[in-house]
């Protein structure tokens, strides 16, 4: 790679894709153009059978800073993410989702910080939702949770996770230094949210600073990996995710094992609660009875089926007295 560059050190753009030709050109594009400029933007493609191959190709001739690498055979996604990242080179790491765009100056302030500040393993910022629909573009800033840096380690990742539930991180505004990815391992394919269970594990480790800016506009669209999973599936993720890091911290049967297990399943129990609720508001009667099933059977003790049955009833009678909303750009959970 060459001599690094003290004042600009070499930052890997890490991108994972499969059949997004015209998203992930954009993607790419987004990178190269930032003003600090990346050493490399490594594009691992899942075997799409569009034209995302061609595309990536035809961006690879007109910039030799863009690797392109390609699985034989689809490996379902999450391998494709760990492909993407092992194969940078870069002293720092940038992920960027394959339907995402980095803002203007992401990767300088973020970089920038880093250098600052060496006690700091990873940066993450706010970001803005662009959505696309059938009447054009519209893009919306989302408010900054602070005015200053907000930092999460071992320490406070619990009280963090609890406060910020809803959207604990964007993983496209990630900026990491390369011992963090090669110390917290790989992303874990048990997980759909795979990149939530790492940033839980990368800050049981390493302090991560969430930075008062946005780093990344985050595009809405019907194929977004969030619409596909679904709410109450994701959410049943995150409860087993941070279940499994009180695990880590504490011993079971402990004081402080029970104390925090009570508090983690009490403020899931509500969002899972609020989340029924904006479903049947929107008359949304399948999302609302999905979550309203994954609050009586995944958060740590399940409830009589003739509760279960009942509060289905209650729930489709009240969503079909409600018009359905079909917009729905702005989701309250963790995306991907």
């Amino acid at each position: 790679m060459g001599v690094e560059n003290p004042v600009n050190p070499p930052v890997s753009v890490a991108i994972a894709t499969f059949n997004r030709a015209l998203m992930v050109a954009e993607a790419v594009e987004g990178a190269l153009r930032q003003s600090h400029a990346p050493c490399e933007v490594v594009v691992s493609d899942d075997a799409s059978t569009d034209t995302t191959v061609n595309v990536l190709q035809q961006l690879a001739t007109a910039d030799a800073r863009v690797r392109v690498l390609r699985h034989s055979h689809n490996s379902g996604g999450i391998d494709n993410w760990n492909h993407a990242m092992e194969e940078t080179r870069g002293t720092y790491i940038a992920w960027c989702s394959d339907d995402d765009v980095f803002e203007p100056g992401h990767l300088a302030a973020s970089i920038r910080f880093l250098e600052k500040h060496p006690d700091i393993g990873l940066v993450h910022s706010g970001f803005a939702d662009r959505i696309d629909s059938q009447e054009g573009r519209e893009t919306i800033y989302r408010p900054l949770r602070s005015s200053k840096p907000l930092l999460t380690n071992a320490g406070n990742l619990l009280w963090y996770m609890i406060r910020y539930y809803d959207w604990p991180f964007h993983p496209s505004t990630m900026v990491m230094r390369r011992k963090v990815w090669e110390q917290t391992g790989p992303f874990n394919p048990a997980y759909s949210l795979a990149d939530t269970d790492w940033f839980v594990r990368a800050a049981e480790r390493f302090s991560i600073v969430l930075l008062p800016r946005h780093g990344v506009l985050n595009r809405r669209h019907a194929g977004n990996w969030s619409n596909r999973l679904g709410s109450a599936r994701m959410q049943a993720e995150i409860f087993e995710i941070v279940e499994s890091a009180i695990g880590r911290r504490w011993p079971a049967g402990s004081l402080k094992h029970t104390c925090w297990r009570i508090v983690w399943r009490a403020n899931t129990r509500l969002r899972l609660l609020l989340t029924v609720r904006a479903r049947i508001q929107n008359g949304h009667a399948e999302a609302a009875v999905s979550s309203w099933k994954g609050l009586t059977r995944q958060t740590g003790r399940k409830m009589p089926v003739w509760f279960e049955q009942w509060g289905e009833r209650r729930i489709r009678h009240a969503a079909s007295r409600r018009p359905s909303c079909i917009a729905d750009g702005l989701q309250s959970v963790s995306p991907l």
